[in-house]
């Protein structure tokens, strides 16, 4: 893992002391018995039936249909990228074989009285001859490809923007079909589309594009360990305004966006994590019925705000099983959190104050320090540029009045919003973190303990995290460092 060591600023020096007494964000649960009051499964006996379910459940007619390669979780890039242009034609996605279209998947194009098709990606994912026998039956058939995924997310952003300005772009890693997946909806109910990066940088057609586009500001999903601090200042190397979506996980993405948008939400979508194709199948859905959408693997590791009432489950039992199901059913108010998941939460934590301080000792922030009164300052980006941004982050993680403030000492300088330089250390990943105990207080509070070590195993110290449950969420409540 990459070990960074930056400069940054003096009001984080402190944050590297509370850092040791970081952020449990509980990736889990709170499902009630009456809470969600109906759920609602689209899964067939394979993919391509599966994505037949979705859009009779979305459309009994349209004009516009896309359609998508389902062979291998390596089709992803071009499939995610028809996302934001099917909700802007308020289409349902199919998916198809490489080589010919499937019947349900032929049937249900007809059912819809389809005109137009937009067909994702080159002939190696969806052949010369499909194409030739989709558009001997009548149908007009646009194909959206590029050189390479970069390329065709690139390609069908032109196609958007030419029937609808976009207004919003979200980098996030091609490698990764997790990552994209959840952001699609995001981005598509925003007028806005997804492209990608390689994760350490932005390649040249991403770059032109984005000024093509003339978009000034760009979510970046994932926290630096998912998309650098490398590739983010040479995005705002061209004047474009960076905001990062924070996480290390799929799940700690989605619970970002949840805790963005879910009070203005009273549904979500439920999908494999593990396979693409279903919740590609179910982006355009999510989006129009304005849910969030959840990555799952054997548990529902969320929480959820009260509003939430529906839930659409997208695939068969094969993919999110009837256990997971009845348990969204029937589970009474669940607090249960496993070992694994709060160092998971623990890490995306403590990675999310990292991104705080990175964000303002990136190269890009660095080249414009300023000295006032013998003292260097750096600029703050204007995602951390007041205490109120930055306590919002915070209190999704920190209990109510546990919420640091001491080091919020922002300066103003001409105008602008800057800290003064200082020296940030290792990153989280500089040591291994390993849990030593854990012990449940009572129903409202665990602490648990981790042993620190470095280069070849070289004990560092303690770490113990007091967790309580507020809110329905569990958060820090204290933590304690001790040096070897």
């Amino acid at each position: 893992m990459k070990n960074v060591k930056l400069i940054t600023i003096a009001f984080l020096t402190f944050l590297i002391a509370v850092s040791t007494c970081s952020i449990l964000k509980p990736n889990k649960v709170k499902a009630v018995s009456s809470q969600i009051e109906d759920i609602t499964r689209m899964g067939g006996t394979n993919r391509f039936e599966t994505s037949v379910k979705i859009a009779k459940q979305g459309w009994t007619h349209s004009d516009n249909v896309v359609l998508a390669d389902a062979q291998g979780n390596d089709a992803f890039a071009d499939a995610i990228s028809g996302t934001s242009l099917a909700y802007y034609l308020d289409c349902p996605i199919l998916l198809t074989n490489t080589n010919d279209t499937p019947n349900v998947v032929k049937d249900e194009i007809s059912q819809l009285g389809v005109k137009n098709i937009y067909i994702l990606g080159g002939t190696g994912v969806i052949s010369n001859s499909q194409e030739d026998n989709l558009k001997s039956n009548g149908y007009n058939v646009t194909r959206i490809a590029g050189f390479s995924r970069f390329d065709t997310a690139c390609k069908a952003a032109d196609i958007l923007n030419s029937k609808s300005k976009i207004e919003k772009v979200y980098i996030a890693p091609a490698d990764k079909f997790q990552y994209p997946l959840i952001v699609a909806p995001y981005a598509a109910r925003e007028n806005g589309v997804v492209l990608f990066t390689s994760g350490n940088d932005i390649n040249d057609t991403t770059k032109n594009e984005i000024l093509k586009l003339g978009v000034k500001d760009v979510s970046i999903v994932g926290s630096y360990n998912i998309v650098s601090y490398d590739a983010e200042a040479q995005l705002e190397s061209l004047g474009i305004n960076c905001f990062r979506m924070h996480g290390t996980t799929p799940q700690s993405i989605a619970s970002d966006f949840i805790n963005t948008n879910g009070n203005n939400s009273d549904g979500i979508s439920i999908a494999s994590g593990k396979m693409f194709p279903d919740a590609l199948s179910g982006s355009v859905l999510t989006a129009k019925n304005n849910y969030n959408i959840l990555l799952v693997d054997d548990g529902l590791r969320y929480t959820l705000n009260n509003n939430v009432k529906h839930a659409f489950i997208f695939g068969g039992t094969g993919a999110v099983s009837d256990n997971l199901e009845n348990y969204i059913k029937s589970t009474e108010n669940s607090r249960d959190i496993s070992n694994a998941e709060i160092y998971q939460l623990y890490s995306d934590a403590w990675v999310s104050m990292e991104d705080i301080m990175f964000s303002v000792s990136n190269k890009e922030e660095y080249n414009k320090r300023i000295m006032h009164n013998g003292i260097e300052y750096v600029p703050v980006p204007e995602q951390y540029n007041s205490v109120d941004k930055i306590k919002d982050v915070l209190s999704n993680y920190y209990t109510e009045d546990n919420i640091p403030t001491s080091f919020l000492s922002l300066t103003n300088i001409d105008g602008q919003t800057v800290v003064n330089l200082g020296n940030v250390g290792e990153s989280f990943y500089y040591t291994k973190k390993v849990l030593t105990n854990r012990q449940n207080i009572d129903s409202n509070t665990i602490q648990v303990n981790y042993n620190q070590y470095g280069g070849s195993d070289y004990f560092v110290g303690t770490i113990t995290v007091t967790l309580s449950f507020e809110n329905n969420s569990w958060k820090v409540s204290n933590i304690k460092y001790i040096d070897k």
